[in-house]
C-alpha cells in the first residue's frame, strides 16, 4: 500500500494545459506569418541535452503569443499570456499556464478541476475560431472540426523531499495516481499500478510519469519533454480526425461502388479522398523527427503507448487500404463497362455490314 505523503511541498512549478483543434487540410505557414497581426516565430525544440541537429520539427510550426483575459478559478488563475502554435498539417494547439506551489496533495483537487474544464475549453475554441477567420486565406479547405483533444502537464521544478525521485513513485503512489487520473477516490492497487506504470528519467534529478490525460514532470530543463507531450496531444487529435474522415470516405466510396453510375466522377472523388488522407497521415507522422535523441524517443514511445497512437495508425492504414481496394473495384467496374460498350459497338457494326450487304444484293 501507499505510504501517506505529508510534508511534501512544491517550491516552484508550472501547470500547462493544452487544447488541440483541427482547422483544415493544411496551413501555408509562410503566408500565415504575413497575415498575422501578432508577431510570430518558427518553433523549435529547446534542447537541454546533446542531440543531433536533425532532431526537430520538419517543417517548424508557427508559434505566437496572445494576450487574453485572466481566467480565474477557485484553484487556479491562468496567466493572461497564451501561447498558440500552428502546424502545417492544419492543427492548432492553444496553451495555458499558471504557477504551482504548496502541498503535493493539492494537485489532486487541481487535476480534478482542470479535467474537462468548460471555461478553458470555451476560451481555447473561441481563440482557434478567431484565428481561423484571420488566416483563412492561408488555410487549405478550412473545415474546423468539433473534435478536440486536451492534455495537462504538471511540471514541478523544485520539490521539497529527501527521497530519490524513483522512490517517490512508490511512497506517493496513491497521490500520484489520483493526480494523473483526476480522481480523488481511494483507487485500487491495480488502478494505481496502471496509472504510474509509464515513467522514465534522464538523470537522478528528473522524472516523467505519463498517463492518458495528464503527465507529471519533475525537474528543471525539461522544456523539450513538455513540448513532446504537447505534440503527442496534437498527433492524437489528427489521428482521430483522420479516422473519422476515412469513415465518411468509405461510406461515400461504398455508395459510389453500389450505385454504379457516374463512374468517372466516383473515381475522381475516391482518388481525391485517398490523396488527401494519405497526405495528412504522412504529414503528421513526419512532422517530428525524434531520431537521434534516445531519451526523447523513449518519452515519446511511452506517450505513444498511453494514447494508443500505434493502434490509431493501424486503423488508418487499414482504412486507407480498404479505400484503395474500393478504388480498384470502381476502376475495374468502369473498365468492364467500357469493354461491354465496345463489344456492343462491334456487334452493331457487324450487323450493319451484314444488313448493308444484303440490301445491295
Amino acid at each position: 500500500m501507499s505510504i501517506p505523503v505529508s510534508g511534501l511541498n512544491i517550491s516552484q512549478g508550472r501547470c500547462h494545459v493544452y487544447f488541440a483543434f483541427d482547422l483544415g487540410l493544411s496551413i501555408d505557414l509562410e503566408r500565415c506569418d504575413r497575415m498575422l497581426k501578432e508577431s510570430a516565430e518558427r518553433a523549435s525544440f529547446h534542447r537541454k541535452r546533446r542531440s543531433p541537429v536533425y532532431f526537430d520539427y520538419d517543417p517548424a510550426p508557427l508559434r505566437l503569443s496572445q494576450q487574453g483575459r485572466v481566467l480565474r478559478h477557485d484553484l487556479f488563475t491562468a496567466e493572461s499570456a497564451i501561447e498558440v502554435t500552428l502546424f502545417e498539417f492544419g492543427a492548432i494547439s492553444v496553451h495555458y499556464a499558471f504557477p504551482l506551489s504548496g502541498p503535493f496533495e493539492s494537485l489532486v483537487a487541481l487535476s480534478d478541476a482542470l479535467y474537462d474544464n468548460k471555461t478553458l475549453l470555451a476560451d481555447a475554441r473561441e481563440r482557434a475560431m478567431q484565428l481561423l477567420d484571420e488566416i483563412s486565406g492561408a488555410v487549405k479547405r478550412p473545415n474546423p472540426a468539433e473534435l478536440m483533444e486536451d492534455y495537462t502537464v504538471f511540471h514541478i521544478e523544485k520539490l521539497q523531499t529527501e527521497l530519490p525521485l524513483v522512490e517517490l513513485i512508490q511512497s506517493a503512489r496513491l497521490t500520484t495516481a489520483q493526480i494523473l487520473r483526476s480522481d480523488g477516490s481511494s483507487l485500487s492497487e491495480e488502478e494505481i499500478r496502471e496509472a504510474i506504470s509509464h515513467h522514465t528519467s534522464y538523470t537522478e534529478d528528473d522524472l516523467v510519469i505519463i498517463d492518458w490525460s495528464a503527465a507529471l514532470v519533475i525537474g528543471d530543463k525539461v522544456e523539450d519533454v513538455i513540448e513532446a507531450l504537447e505534440f503527442a496531444n496534437v498527433d492524437l487529435l489528427e489521428m482521430r480526425y483522420l479516422d473519422e474522415q476515412l469513415d465518411d470516405a468509405l461510406k461515400e466510396a461504398y455508395a459510389a461502388l453500389s450505385a454504379g453510375t457516374r463512374v468517372r466522377a466516383s473515381l475522381r472523388k475516391v482518388a481525391q479522398l485517398q490523396a488527401d488522407s494519405a497526405m495528412l497521415f504522412e504529414a503528421v507522422n513526419n512532422a517530428l523527427k525524434l531520431t537521434g535523441d534516445q531519451y526523447l524517443a523513449r518519452v515519446y514511445s511511452l506517450v505513444t503507448q498511453r494514447l494508443h497512437l500505434l493502434e490509431w495508425d493501424s486503423s488508418i492504414i487499414r482504412k486507407l487500404n480498404t479505400l484503395d481496394s474500393i478504388y480498384h473495384k470502381i476502376s475495374d467496374q468502369a473498365g468492364q463497362r467500357r469493354s461491354e460498350f465496345l463489344e456492343w459497338v462491334i456487334i452493331l457494326l457487324i450487323a450493319f455490314e451484314i444488313l448493308y450487304t444484303l440490301l445491295q444484293h
